[in-house]
């Protein structure tokens, strides 16, 4: 029986155990893909990876349970397996994007076991028939008016953590939409002469923008003697701590959105959404929008763009009406 959290204790299980040279195609019939599947998350903890290896234990912890302790063998894998896998998973109630997610996960550990000769290069793809389409998300965008509300908000009488959450939106918001993680470990040494420079944890490109008087406020609010310019991980920079920040932190935002009656859920990705909507409803070009974003090519923050909007019951969208992307 495996242990779904077997892969995660620094000692793995099947280090060493992969066959090797011409052995390798031979002895696919001993070949398990949970093994597999175990020693593609430990090589990402081992890298240091540790997002996309969360990533890929969500999807074998689910695994592990649709197989209820059995093993799965190339000749196993099979097209027809995929596709009650993924009846499964739907009957879990689990919805199509995040079907697809587990699916991807399940496919780049498949192909990685290809190229590595676990699994013979002649076997059919059990992916090759997958026809799961992923449903395009509405992003939504805050107006500037609601922006304000977040700001003039009176949280004097909430738990810190509200203050908190409220504060760490406006810093992505003020911040071009930086990300969760890219904030949390953001240093007082990434600030010089009146510029933050950061590298964005998800693409490696380094950014950088001017501080503005409201970005500054912020800073300033939480300086002490931390190396990190937002008290997130002030006291443990663990990979466990920050986690559990972000899901402590990512409840506060949610309810600050339900006691502003918003009526999208209010989440530290709106303010990604938020800037660059107005920054364009202000008259800001493409290309500086999508420099600002970190995004690779325009064509992306074309789409990103695409899919934001604010919304405003009973009236039309009407994005001119913003003449500014700041409070």
């Amino acid at each position: 029986m495996y242990s779904p959290d077997s892969a995660f204790t620094g000692r793995h299980p099947v280090v060493g155990a992969y066959p090797s040279g011409m052995n390798r195609a031979r002895s696919n019939e001993q070949f398990d893909f949970v093994l597999c599947f175990s020693q593609h998350i430990f090589d990402y903890e081992k890298a240091g990876k540790k997002g996309s290896a969360a990533n890929y234990r969500a999807s074998f912890r689910l695994l592990l349970s649709y197989l209820n302790g059995m093993r799965l063998t190339p000749r196993q894998f099979t097209v027809r397996w995929v596709e009650l896998y993924e009846r499964w998973l739907r009957a879990r109630g689990v919805s199509a994007n995040t079907v697809i997610f587990h699916l991807r996960n399940l496919r780049a550990v498949y192909n990685r076991a290809v190229r590595k000769r676990l699994i013979p290069a002649s076997h059919v793809n059990p992916f090759g028939q997958l026809t799961v389409r992923q449903t395009a998300t509405r992003k939504r965008a805050l107006s500037r008016a609601n922006l304000k509300r977040i700001v003039d908000l009176d949280l004097s009488s909430y738990h810190p953590k509200y203050a908190l959450a409220r504060d760490i939106f406006l810093f992505s918001f003020f911040t071009r939409g930086m990300s969760f993680v890219d904030m949390c470990y953001l240093r007082t040494g990434n600030i010089r002469n009146g510029v933050l420079t950061y590298v964005r944890h998800k693409t490696g490109q380094t950014l950088l923008m001017s501080i503005e008087p409201q970005l500054q406020r912020l800073i300033d609010r939480y300086r002490n003697a931390s190396p990190y310019i937002l008290p997130i991980l002030a006291k443990d920079d663990s990979y466990t701590n920050y986690r559990q920040q972000q899901r402590e932190l990512n409840k506060f935002i949610r309810k600050i959105g339900v006691l502003l009656n918003l009526p999208e859920p209010l989440t530290f990705y709106v303010a990604r959404h938020s800037w660059a909507t107005l920054a364009r409803d202000c008259g800001t070009p493409l290309t500086v929008i999508s420099a600002g974003m970190g995004h690779t090519s325009e064509r992306t923050t074309r789409i990103y763009l695409t899919r934001s909007q604010y919304h405003r019951p009973g009236q039309s969208q009407n994005y001119r009406s913003v003449k500014k992307p700041v409070l």
